[in-house]
């Protein structure tokens, strides 16, 4: 039986032998598979990384630029505030003169805006009582009778409305900084809001 026993012993030792190749084999192809996977697994992870950065940064500059408008925007509307603050400044100035200031700043208003012939001033109730008789008298002195003042106001902040017939010249203070404002926006923002 010793020879039985040696060829046994030999395919036993050679089954051995060849069951640790395979198993080496096997163990090589599985750390070959599980550093591949680990590499593929890294590059993903570096890709998706590289994506999410991408859009953060993207997100980043999107909110960036939309401050930045709402900024603009914002002082924009400030700017606009501030400037018809001004022009309502000016409308406050005009109605708070000095009575005689006041008076002769209306009669030389009422000799430009004053058509020729016969027309009525209207006033505001204020205005009618504190200083209409004297506009109307001045600017009487100068373009000859025509005007009277009538018994008719209206709800202006100053100033008065000339009408001769069908036709009115608005000369309300609130109308004439009005129609100063388009012209005399550059200057004014120009002084609010210098540049440099």
């Amino acid at each position: 039986m010793n020879g039985l026993d040696k060829i046994t012993g030999r395919i036993t030792e050679d089954a051995k032998k060849r069951a640790q190749d395979i198993l080496e084999d096997a163990q090589a192809q599985a750390q070959s598979v599980r550093e591949n996977y680990a590499r593929h697994g890294q590059d993903i992870r570096a890709e998706l990384l590289a994506q999410a950065e991408e859009q953060v940064l993207s997100h980043i500059q999107r909110m960036k630029g939309a401050g930045e408008l709402d900024g603009r925007k914002e002082l924009l509307r400030v700017k606009q505030e501030l400037l018809q603050a001004a022009f309502d400044r000016a409308l406050e100035m005009l109605r708070a003169m000095p009575q005689a200031e006041y008076t002769a700043f209306l009669s030389d208003l009422l000799i430009q805006a004053a058509p020729q012939g016969k027309a009525e001033v209207i006033m505001n109730p204020a205005d009618r009582s504190k200083v209409g008789k004297d506009v109307v008298t001045r600017a009487n002195e100068t373009l000859g009778a025509g005007l009277t003042l009538s018994e008719e106001t209206r709800p202006i902040q100053g100033g008065f409305v000339v009408r001769s017939g069908l036709v009115e010249v608005n000369c309300a203070l609130e109308t004439l900084v009005e129609q100063e404002k388009e012209a005399l926006y550059p200057q004014v923002a120009a002084l609010l809001f210098p540049a440099g």
